[in-house]
């Protein structure tokens, strides 16, 4: 559905690991209330009546998995619901994996869920951030739970890398491990939450230079490495401006619903806490309508100097939880994020021009056939 509201319930504040960037808080045995899950999916359903939306439901934390008996619950409720109403609805979670068994991959495969699996890469690379609170390494039991989703051939699903300056050094090598043990869609997320310094930002554009090179030898050897960010960088110049610009949607097309049951505009920016400056409303008082139109109003780019950027079509500079991880502001860009989006384009176009000139099959597959 491309036209949907995206509902995240947020059902646990707790999780197996203690992630060193994570974003969502403090961890700690604090779950939501089927009251609570109940009331958010409610407002979700009203909300995308009122808009004519479908509504894709997303279980997020914490680990989600934690509470499989309420994702279960609300699968059922949301599923009651939907069809009473008419609203067509898909559903996705996002875990760390260490919970992840053939019965439940069974189950979610049934139900056509798209599986965020978050897995950084190799062993070294994963394992630098990726732990157990007593400091393990959870790599193994990550690389489980991929290898029993390749056993569900039908299960929707996507890798999820996380990029930060702990890791940053073993990028290629965590992309390499994923291309041999994964054949879906990987996405490298840079954490725009921490400090990156010039010699941290420079060793990070040497890898990036070196996945390139990677990638190149991947679709000449007809088995491309698919990263997200740089096919949505190739698809933004084969589209005119208006299609290629990603206009954010959050308070108005995203309503994220955390443990106690607020209202956020993004999931990622759940974690944060209840700050009023950036939540709209509860399950219980319904959604803020005038916090909603601030957020509304004041999305999108405010920074001077993107405003003249030939690239700014094909960037992320509108989207309001980036903004707010690097600046504190949704409306305004870090240095972090418009250094990565240059190289990230021009990356993808050297990619692309190379690829074109040689006139790769998978390539012309891939980005003219489809």
């Amino acid at each position: 559905m491309r036209d949907t509201l995206q509902l995240t319930l947020c059902l646990t504040h707790d999780c197996t690991l203690r992630c060193a960037y994570c974003y969502a808080g403090r961890k700690y045995a604090h779950a939501m209330t089927r009251e609570v899950a109940e009331l958010g999916m409610e407002t979700g359903l009203v909300e995308a009546l009122r808009t004519g939306r479908g509504v894709d439901v997303s279980f997020f934390g914490g680990e989600p998995l934690l509470e499989w008996d309420l994702l279960r619950h609300c699968h059922a409720y949301m599923e009651r619901r939907a069809a009473e109403l008419g609203v067509a609805v898909r559903y996705g979670i996002t875990t760390n994996g260490t919970l992840l068994d053939r019965e439940r991959l069974a189950w979610m495969a049934e139900r056509d869920y798209l599986v965020g699996l978050s897995v950084d890469g190799s062993p070294e690379m994963h394992n630098v951030n990726r732990c157990y609170a007593d400091g393990q390494g959870s790599h193994a039991a990550v690389a489980a739970a991929l290898a029993l989703m390749q056993e569900f051939p039908t299960l929707r699903s996507r890798g999820i890398c996380v990029v930060n300056p702990a890791n940053h050094h073993l990028l290629c090598e965590g992309v390499e491990w994923l291309h041999a043990h994964y054949n879906g869609v990987v996405g490298l997320n840079f954490d725009y939450w921490s400090e990156w310094s010039d010699a941290q930002f420079d060793s990070l554009s040497r890898q990036l230079d070196a996945l390139q090179v990677m990638m190149l030898e991947s679709y000449r050897a007809g088995n491309p490495i698919r990263e997200e960010n740089i096919e949505g960088k190739i698809w933004s110049a084969l589209r005119d401006a208006e299609q290629a610009c990603t206009h954010c949607t959050i308070g108005e097309q995203e309503l994220a619903v955390s443990v106690d049951g607020h209202f956020f505009p993004c999931s990622r920016m759940v974690g944060v806490g209840d700050d009023p400056q950036i939540t709209f409303g509860n399950v219980y008082s319904g959604i803020d309508r005038a916090r909603q139109a601030w957020f509304i109003a004041t999305r999108g780019n405010a920074t001077p100097e993107c405003r003249l950027c030939e690239l700014r079509h094909r960037c992320l500079n509108t989207c309001g939880c980036t903004n707010y991880a690097g600046t504190g502001s949704i409306n305004r860009v870090s240095p972090f994020l418009c250094n990565l989006e240059q190289k990230l384009i021009e990356m993808a176009d050297d990619l692309a021009e190379t690829l074109c000139q040689e006139a790769n099959p998978a390539f012309i597959q891939r980005f003219y056939c489809c």
